[in-house]
């Protein structure tokens, strides 16, 4: 079986800043539809397509008000995400990154905050015409897991399981500028439940601002081939994610996203690699396990 590269990005633009850091960001967030236009464009030339999780509001009219006051309102709605992404060259996913970009383990997060949340949500999804079928948490907080199948949400990613425990701080550091090898999963353990499967991060594609502009952008690259190369020996699954803003502040980040889907084109045209959104990948799974069970059964 060859392995599985997924490739979600987290889609939020404003939403999810605290609004005092707002104008030490007010750059990047000006700048964000150019990247996000030339990041579609990158991956319509490499033929690769990925899971974009897009906050809610985002996708309202602006004329409807949902940014913070004596804010711009670009920051907070980009309807044109839904025409750019559809008319793409390849079949990109639109999932959910939640309605406003609530995080799951916020104390002020009850069960029925979180599930108007998802209900708003599916009404945006309905109303573009656009199946809801898989959801990235914000800052990656996992929670309310048993409602997503509610939504007809197949697919959630999972909390990256690396070797450090996924804690933050100098090991994070250290792993990132080592460019240790991304982990990658095995597809049959990643069902829970009938109808939903967690596909968690392998990488994270940090971004070059700050001090993680000391971090070679050779080091973010092996870390990619050096997963993906574990993928493919094991057949499993090598998930990179990022959010379009990571690729902006530092003109060598659209390089390394670039050599990255070279090394994802190479290993697909020898058919050691399949390219899923994170919704295909999740029937993959599913299917597998009916089969498994099938024939099990007979």
């Amino acid at each position: 079986m060859p392995g599985i590269f997924i490739l979600s990005l987290d889609t939020e633009l404003a939403w999810g800043t605290n609004s005092e850091d707002l104008p030490r960001f007010s750059r990047i967030l000006d700048e964000e539809p150019q990247i996000i236009r030339r990041l579609i464009d990158l991956l319509d030339g490499y033929q690769v397509p990925a899971t974009w999780a897009v906050v809610g509001r985002l996708l309202l009219d602006p004329a409807v008000r949902s940014g913070p006051a004596r804010t711009p309102e670009r920051w907070y709605s980009a309807p044109y995400l839904t025409e750019w992404l559809t008319g793409a060259r390849v079949r990109h996913e639109i999932g959910t990154h939640t309605f406003s970009h609530v995080y799951a383990h916020d104390p002020g997060t009850t069960r029925d905050v979180w599930v108007r949340e998802l209900e708003a949500a599916a009404e945006v999804s309905e109303r573009l015409g656009l199946p809801m079928r898989s959801i990235v948490y914000p800052r990656n907080q996992v929670g309310f897991v048993d409602t997503l199948s509610d939504f007809g949400i197949i697919a959630y990613r999972g909390v990256e399981r690396n070797w450090y425990g996924n804690r933050s701080g100098a090991l994070h550091f250290l792993d990132r500028a080592l460019g240790t090898a991304a982990p990658t999963y095995a597809a049959p353990a990643l069902r829970e439940g009938e109808r939903l499967v967690n596909l968690p991060a392998s990488q994270f594609l940090i971004g070059g601002n700050g001090p993680r502009r000391l971090i070679p952008i050779a080091s973010r690259v092996r870390q990619a081939r050096l997963g993906l190369d574990r993928a493919v020996r094991r057949g499993e699954i090598y998930h990179l994610w990022f959010h379009p803003f990571n690729l902006g502040g530092d003109p060598r980040m659209f390089g390394a996203l670039e050599q990255i889907l070279r090394e994802v084109r190479a290993r697909r045209d020898r058919g050691e690699l399949a390219v899923m959104t994170m919704a295909q990948a999740a029937e993959f799974v599913l299917a597998n396990a009916e089969v498994t069970r099938a024939g099990a059964r007979r």
